[in-house]
Protein backbone atom coordinates (compact mmCIF):
# COMPACT_ATOMS: atom_id res chain seq x y z
CA UNK A 1 0.00 0.00 0.00
CA UNK A 2 2.79 2.66 0.78
CA UNK A 3 4.25 2.03 -2.77
CA UNK A 4 1.11 2.16 -4.62
CA UNK A 5 0.77 5.99 -2.71
CA UNK A 6 4.53 7.19 -3.06
CA UNK A 7 4.08 6.40 -6.89
CA UNK A 8 0.71 8.34 -7.14
CA UNK A 9 2.56 11.29 -5.00
CA UNK A 10 5.86 11.02 -8.07
CA UNK A 11 3.34 11.06 -10.67
CA UNK A 12 1.60 13.76 -9.02
CA UNK A 13 4.11 15.74 -8.24
CA UNK A 14 5.19 15.73 -11.85
CA UNK A 15 2.17 16.45 -13.60
CA UNK A 16 2.02 19.57 -11.80
CA UNK A 17 3.92 22.27 -13.28
CA UNK A 18 2.64 20.91 -16.46
CA UNK A 19 -1.01 21.79 -14.96
CA UNK A 20 0.35 24.74 -13.75
CA UNK A 21 1.54 26.33 -16.90
CA UNK A 22 -1.41 28.85 -19.16
CA UNK A 23 -2.52 26.71 -22.06
CA UNK A 24 -1.48 29.47 -24.16
CA UNK A 25 1.82 29.05 -23.14
CA UNK A 26 3.92 28.74 -25.91
CA UNK A 27 6.44 25.91 -26.08
CA UNK A 28 10.19 26.37 -27.27
CA UNK A 29 10.53 25.99 -31.04
CA UNK A 30 13.38 23.84 -32.14
CA UNK A 31 16.25 26.12 -33.94
CA UNK A 32 15.59 27.04 -37.44
CA UNK A 33 18.22 28.50 -40.00
CA UNK A 34 17.44 30.82 -43.08
CA UNK A 35 19.83 29.52 -46.15
CA UNK A 36 19.67 31.91 -49.09
CA UNK A 37 20.76 33.58 -52.01
CA UNK A 38 20.71 37.28 -53.09
CA UNK A 39 21.13 39.65 -56.39
CA UNK A 40 22.57 42.94 -55.78
CA UNK A 41 22.97 46.19 -56.98
CA UNK A 42 25.22 48.85 -55.29
CA UNK A 43 25.70 52.43 -56.14
CA UNK A 44 28.67 54.21 -54.68
CA UNK A 45 28.76 57.77 -54.10
CA UNK A 46 32.10 59.76 -53.05
CA UNK A 47 35.00 61.15 -54.58
CA UNK A 48 35.00 57.86 -57.21
CA UNK A 49 31.83 56.99 -57.75
CA UNK A 50 30.57 53.56 -58.71
CA UNK A 51 27.68 51.13 -59.38
CA UNK A 52 27.81 47.56 -59.22
CA UNK A 53 25.50 44.86 -60.51
CA UNK A 54 25.39 41.03 -59.50
CA UNK A 55 23.36 38.73 -61.14
CA UNK A 56 21.74 36.10 -60.30
CA UNK A 57 22.85 36.02 -57.52
CA UNK A 58 26.28 38.43 -55.41
CA UNK A 59 26.33 36.35 -52.08
CA UNK A 60 24.91 33.37 -50.18
CA UNK A 61 24.01 33.55 -46.64
CA UNK A 62 22.63 31.86 -43.63
CA UNK A 63 20.31 33.48 -40.75
CA UNK A 64 20.36 31.69 -37.43
CA UNK A 65 17.10 32.38 -35.31
CA UNK A 66 17.27 32.76 -31.51
CA UNK A 67 15.75 29.91 -30.22
CA UNK A 68 14.34 32.17 -27.11
CA UNK A 69 12.95 35.11 -29.61
CA UNK A 70 12.08 34.45 -33.16
CA UNK A 71 12.07 38.48 -34.14
CA UNK A 72 16.15 38.21 -33.69
CA UNK A 73 18.36 36.09 -36.13
CA UNK A 74 22.17 36.25 -37.02
CA UNK A 75 23.19 36.67 -40.56
CA UNK A 76 26.59 36.04 -41.98
CA UNK A 77 27.15 36.22 -45.70
CA UNK A 78 30.15 36.04 -48.15
CA UNK A 79 30.13 36.78 -51.37
CA UNK A 80 33.65 35.56 -53.32
CA UNK A 81 34.64 36.17 -56.96
CA UNK A 82 37.86 34.76 -58.84
CA UNK A 83 39.25 36.67 -61.89
CA UNK A 84 42.60 35.74 -63.73
CA UNK A 85 43.50 36.95 -67.21
CA UNK A 86 46.64 35.24 -69.03
CA UNK A 87 49.89 37.41 -68.62
CA UNK A 88 48.80 38.30 -64.97
CA UNK A 89 48.58 37.36 -61.71
CA UNK A 90 44.52 35.78 -60.60
CA UNK A 91 42.42 38.31 -57.94
CA UNK A 92 40.17 37.10 -55.27
CA UNK A 93 37.31 39.87 -54.53
CA UNK A 94 35.55 39.14 -51.15
CA UNK A 95 32.40 40.48 -49.47
CA UNK A 96 32.83 39.36 -45.91
CA UNK A 97 29.30 40.47 -44.03
CA UNK A 98 27.29 40.30 -40.49
CA UNK A 99 23.84 41.62 -39.88
CA UNK A 100 21.65 41.35 -37.44
CA UNK A 101 17.43 41.22 -38.26
CA UNK A 102 15.32 42.35 -36.13
CA UNK A 103 11.77 41.23 -37.55
CA UNK A 104 8.47 43.48 -36.72
CA UNK A 105 6.57 40.28 -36.41
CA UNK A 106 7.34 36.59 -35.41
CA UNK A 107 9.08 35.11 -38.34
CA UNK A 108 6.63 32.50 -37.16
CA UNK A 109 4.20 34.15 -39.48
CA UNK A 110 6.08 33.78 -42.29
CA UNK A 111 6.41 30.11 -42.66
CA UNK A 112 4.74 28.63 -38.94
CA UNK A 113 1.92 26.81 -38.39
CA UNK A 114 -1.05 27.90 -35.43
CA UNK A 115 0.16 24.97 -33.42
CA UNK A 116 2.04 22.04 -32.93
CA UNK A 117 -1.04 19.65 -34.56
CA UNK A 118 -2.71 22.66 -36.33
CA UNK A 119 -3.24 21.80 -40.18
CA UNK A 120 -3.84 25.62 -41.08
CA UNK A 121 -0.50 27.48 -42.13
CA UNK A 122 0.35 30.94 -41.57
CA UNK A 123 1.84 32.55 -44.14
CA UNK A 124 2.21 36.00 -44.09
CA UNK A 125 4.80 39.01 -45.08
CA UNK A 126 7.13 39.97 -42.30
CA UNK A 127 9.21 42.92 -42.80
CA UNK A 128 12.74 43.24 -40.65
CA UNK A 129 15.39 46.02 -40.35
CA UNK A 130 19.12 45.14 -40.53
CA UNK A 131 22.30 46.75 -39.23
CA UNK A 132 25.81 44.95 -40.79
CA UNK A 133 29.00 45.51 -40.61
CA UNK A 134 31.49 44.34 -43.49
CA UNK A 135 34.73 44.03 -44.49
CA UNK A 136 35.48 44.26 -48.33
CA UNK A 137 38.78 43.51 -50.63
CA UNK A 138 40.56 42.25 -52.96
CA UNK A 139 43.61 39.61 -52.96
CA UNK A 140 45.22 42.04 -56.41
CA UNK A 141 47.89 44.19 -55.82
CA UNK A 142 48.47 45.55 -52.39
CA UNK A 143 45.54 43.56 -51.42
CA UNK A 144 43.42 46.06 -50.37
CA UNK A 145 40.53 45.88 -48.12
CA UNK A 146 37.47 47.64 -46.83
CA UNK A 147 35.61 48.08 -43.68
CA UNK A 148 31.51 49.35 -43.72
CA UNK A 149 28.52 49.74 -41.70
CA UNK A 150 25.19 49.82 -42.61
CA UNK A 151 21.49 49.13 -41.84
CA UNK A 152 18.92 48.02 -44.46
CA UNK A 153 14.85 47.37 -44.67
CA UNK A 154 13.30 44.92 -46.10
CA UNK A 155 10.52 42.41 -46.88
CA UNK A 156 10.29 38.16 -46.83
CA UNK A 157 7.33 37.18 -48.66
CA UNK A 158 6.05 33.89 -48.29
CA UNK A 159 6.22 31.62 -51.64
CA UNK A 160 5.68 28.52 -50.98
CA UNK A 161 6.11 26.10 -48.11
CA UNK A 162 9.59 26.73 -46.56
CA UNK A 163 10.43 29.18 -49.08
CA UNK A 164 10.31 32.82 -49.33
CA UNK A 165 11.46 35.94 -51.30
CA UNK A 166 13.18 38.29 -50.09
CA UNK A 167 13.91 42.35 -50.88
CA UNK A 168 15.89 44.31 -48.90
CA UNK A 169 16.71 48.59 -49.82
CA UNK A 170 20.17 49.28 -47.69
CA UNK A 171 22.43 52.11 -47.20
CA UNK A 172 26.27 51.74 -46.27
CA UNK A 173 29.66 53.78 -45.22
CA UNK A 174 32.91 52.96 -45.94
CA UNK A 175 35.54 54.01 -43.59
CA UNK A 176 38.30 53.25 -45.82
CA UNK A 177 37.28 55.42 -49.48
CA UNK A 178 34.84 57.40 -47.10
CA UNK A 179 31.87 56.99 -49.64
CA UNK A 180 28.29 56.34 -49.06
CA UNK A 181 26.66 53.32 -50.74
CA UNK A 182 22.93 52.59 -52.01
CA UNK A 183 22.44 48.81 -52.33
CA UNK A 184 19.52 46.81 -53.04
CA UNK A 185 18.99 43.14 -52.57
CA UNK A 186 16.80 40.34 -54.21
CA UNK A 187 16.94 36.93 -53.04
CA UNK A 188 15.16 33.68 -51.98
CA UNK A 189 15.07 32.34 -48.49
CA UNK A 190 14.69 28.44 -48.00
CA UNK A 191 13.81 27.76 -44.12
CA UNK A 192 15.39 24.48 -42.85
CA UNK A 193 12.35 23.45 -40.50
CA UNK A 194 8.87 24.40 -39.88
CA UNK A 195 9.47 26.91 -36.76
CA UNK A 196 7.07 25.74 -34.43
CA UNK A 197 7.00 21.53 -35.20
Amino acid sequence: MPIRRLAFLALVAAAAPAAAQSPGAVTQPPRTMELGIDAGATIGLGDESSVSIALPASRARVGFFLTNDLRWSLEPAVGLNYRKVEGSDGSLNYDLEVGALYHFRPATDLVGRLGPNSEATVRRSVAYARPFIGLSGTTAGDGDSEVSVGAGLGVKVPWRESLAWRAEANLGYGFDNEALRLGALLGLSFFTRNMTR
